[in-house]
């Protein structure tokens, strides 16, 4: 089917209805028992945050699960392969240079406050070391170490679990929404991957503090973000692409932009907030506005020899 339809076939609503179903009934479940049982995100936690690691692996699974027993359709739509390598150089310079102009913005809106001198982390590190009763490392030094680690190893190590939900997402539900239009299928697919997150937002994930207007937030930021998110599927059909870009977001997160700036305020500062989303939002609809026709159909009809890695 291609791009210019405006209707979904009877297999592809199956697989929809299935995989939303599905996802939302193992993560959610998962999400309200340990809230259930006393874990909260609004603060540092190993147990939540190997619940989020783990739970970031559900989409991944359900997909998988949907394409072998509803859609028995294979994986040549899923964007197995790796896409032109200059996507990728483009992305790892592009990341950090979207939370340095983002988290400019917020200091300049008022909305966080500028420390260059790393006074906040010094703090926070001496209060660390007296618990621990250890010395207190140089602020210098965590940020450099920080900044190399989150260019390196941090995106590697976020790929593991940015592939569990792109494979899901955009290896699979954004496929099958591109029938509707690339617009209807980017919001589409943007809206329910932040309705997705609500039980983790809602105990005080990203927004600590604001239970209810969190959701609606991390649903403007997933749909801000997953137009940057289409817009990178269509053009390399790449699902590992898409994932690669998670991943870089979710470094940067606890990079070093997040010491020269504190005390965000969560609805209007930082990546997730106003700010981040209407940046967002800007490159996204730039990116897949001019994003070519064919390179859709190319997404809704691969070609055998493009189904693999390349």
């Amino acid at each position: 089917m291609k791009a210019g339809a405006t209707q979904l076939s009877a297999t592809d609503r199956q697989g929809i209805v299935a995989f939303l179903a599905l996802t939302f009934l193992l993560a959610w479940l998962t999400e309200f028992t340990a809230i259930a049982q006393g874990v909260r995100f609004d603060r540092p936690d190993l147990r939540a945050a190997n619940l989020l690691s783990a739970v970031m692996l559900i989409p991944a699974f359900c997909a998988w699960i949907v394409r072998v027993t509803v859609t028995k359709e294979g994986f040549a739509t899923a964007g197995l392969r790796f896409g032109p390598w200059q996507y990728y150089v483009l992305v790892w310079i592009g990341v950090p240079w979207l939370f340095i102009v983002v988290y400019g913005v917020t200091i300049l809106v008022g909305a966080g406050r500028f420390d260059p001198l790393l006074h906040n982390l010094a703090n926070l590190l001496a209060q660390r070391a007296a618990q621990t009763h250890t010395p207190s490392p140089a602020a210098s030094s965590v940020m450099t170490l920080t900044l190399a680690f989150s260019l390196s190893v941090g995106i590697l190590a976020n790929m593991v679990f940015t592939f569990g939900e792109e494979f899901g997402w955009t290896g699979f539900l954004l496929p099958k929404l591109l029938p509707l239009g690339r617009w209807t299928a980017a919001l589409t697919y943007g809206v329910i991957w932040g309705l997705w997150h609500a039980p983790v937002v809602y105990a005080g994930y990203d927004y600590p503090g604001y239970p209810v207007a969190g959701i609606a937030m991390m649903c403007l930021a997933s749909v801000a973000f997953g137009l940057i998110q289409t817009a990178l599927r269509i053009r390399a059909n790449s699902v590992v692409l898409t994932s690669f870009f998670h991943a870089c977001i979710n470094s940067q997160g606890r990079g070093p932009v997040l010491f020269l700036v504190f005390a965000v305020q969560p609805l209007t500062g930082g990546i997730l907030g106003a700010v981040g989303i209407v940046v967002m939002a800007a490159i996204g609809v730039w990116l897949l506005a001019s994003t070519p026709q064919d390179r859709i159909d190319a997404v809704l009809s691969p070609s055998p020899s493009r189904a693999g890695l390349a």
